[in-house]
């Protein structure tokens, strides 16, 4: 059902696309623009056992003439500027829901983190055709406002047309500043919520690995299905906030529909 309601949101807002695009500059022409939405189920959480849904966007670009390459739900908003078929780039955009002390009784007496939005830049290569290697770096803006990383790779396998299979290995690093936002536990957090003061150090925070089944219908839209599995690691899943009230296996499930047209036609 909630995939129905962002496939109709989607199809309205893009009726009006054909007769915009007749305005269209010039060097807009040709480019290939992907735009959806992803709903999860989610960690309430980093760290939490429990999960919660969750609704984000997705956007990608591709230049004119360019071949069309994999994508992953957990890319972020990722236009590729730079598209040399085995190399490709631009910025990276996240969202990170806000982490309140109101929304679950086990967080009672930690400091909040706000709404963020994490900005930077991403780069992949296509060393063989099903095989893809990503890289990111972001800063938080609010929130957590710290820096931070991941990597992985996927292995890609296309039966036919339609049809995209993909899984592969993933890493997320944090700054000391991300690691004590979110699993540090201060003298005063420490009181107030009865776990044991605690110093997070940045680094490595989880690895795992995703796995995702898409199937392109005619007309531009695709539908994905999506799960991911993450291991807390480092300070992250030493905390006490994690070992007494929380778990370091993290599960990630949902689907995401997505539809594609070219500017100009």
């Amino acid at each position: 059902m909630i995939a129905r309601i962002l496939a109709a949101t989607a199809a309205l807002g893009l009726a009006t696309l054909p007769a915009a695009s007749q305005s269209l500059p010039e060097a807009a022409r040709g480019w290939t623009v992907t735009l959806g939405g992803t709903v999860s189920a989610v960690p309430l959480w980093m760290g939490s056992s429990r999960l919660g849904p969750t609704i984000m966007p997705r956007l990608s670009l591709r230049a004119p003439g360019a071949k069309e390459h994999f994508s992953s739900f957990d890319d972020g908003i990722a236009p590729a500027l730079i598209d040399l078929g085995w190399l490709r780039a631009g910025p990276n955009a996240s969202i990170v829901g806000a982490r309140r002390a109101g929304d679950d009784s086990r967080l009672a007496g930690l400091t909040d983190v706000g709404f963020t939005i994490e900005a930077g830049a991403f780069a992949e290569l296509f060393p063989v055709e099903w095989l893809r290697l990503r890289a990111a770096v972001r800063h938080g803006i609010g929130g957590h406002a710290a820096l931070v990383g991941n990597a992985g790779a996927d292995v890609i396998w296309r039966p036919d047309s339609r049809w995209t299979v993909s899984a592969g290995p993933r890493t997320f690093f944090g700054s000391d500043r991300y690691a004590s936002r979110y699993f540090s536990v201060s003298a005063a957090e420490s009181l107030a919520s009865g776990l044991a003061a605690y110093q997070a150090h940045g680094g490595l925070m989880k690895y795992g690995a995703v796995a995702q089944v898409a199937y392109r219908f005619d007309g531009g839209w695709t539908v994905t299905g999506f799960a991911a599995y993450d291991r807390l690691a480092g300070s992250a899943a030493a905390g006490p906030l994690v070992t007494q009230r929380g778990s370091a296996n993290q599960l990630t499930v949902g689907s995401s529909v997505t539809y594609s047209f070219t500017l100009g036609r």
